[in-house]
């Protein structure tokens, strides 16, 4: 008897809960912020908030594609494992962006440059474990490879130049290919995972 479709949903229940810790956390600081938004004194730094943003859509994109995987068939506990990794790289991603309010005094561009290094290089991580999600699971690679690898190219190039003019222009860049992924990709759920096992 097979129980692969059958556990898909608890298999699934870890990595969901890891990725909705990070939506969690973002919404979570968004609150507080609004909360004490009159009493901080916050330079803004519109790229920090739109790196926020594209986080928060990360994890709802990654939580959607995940669903997909179900079409994947055979999982053990290495490709569990696997599958693991990708939403606590993201998490992490999240953590590191979230400022501490330690004072009253919050300077968002220096935020920004402060978590640069780290934040890039999980986010890079991130995009080669979301590369090689269904060769893992025993598929060829997704459609999706080349979108997710313009992610990684920008993830690349952000954690190498402290340029902020580069930083604003890919940081844009990240959301316009959000977008794109979405209108071709993922507008129907598991649309990708069907097209691969098919």
């Amino acid at each position: 008897m097979d129980y692969t479709k059958d556990i898909w949903t608890s298999v699934l229940a870890l990595a969901a809960v890891v990725n909705g810790l990070g939506i969690v956390r973002l919404v979570g600081s968004l609150s507080e912020y609004l909360r004490n938004y009159s009493t901080l004194n916050i330079r803004h730094y519109w790229v920090y908030t739109l790196l926020a943003i594209f986080q928060l859509f990360a994890h709802l994109l990654l939580w959607w594609s995940i669903l997909g995987l179900r079409s994947a068939g055979n999982i053990n506990f290495l490709t569990y494992m696997y599958l693991l990794v990708g939403p606590t790289l993201l998490y992490l991603c999240t953590s590191i962006i979230i400022p501490d309010i330690k004072d009253d005094d919050i300077d968002l561009y220096a935020e920004y440059y402060g978590f640069r290094k780290a934040f890039f290089s999980i986010q890079t991580a991130f995009w080669l474990w979301a590369i090689f999600v269904w060769p893992v699971f025993g598929h060829g690679f997704a459609p999706t490879v080349p979108l997710i690898s313009v992610w990684l190219l920008t993830s690349l190039t952000l954690l190498i130049t402290k340029n902020p003019k580069v930083h604003a222009t890919l940081i844009v860049t990240n959301c316009v290919v959000y977008i794109s992924f979405i209108l071709i990709f993922a507008m129907q759920l598991g649309e990708v995972g069907r097209s691969i096992v098919e």
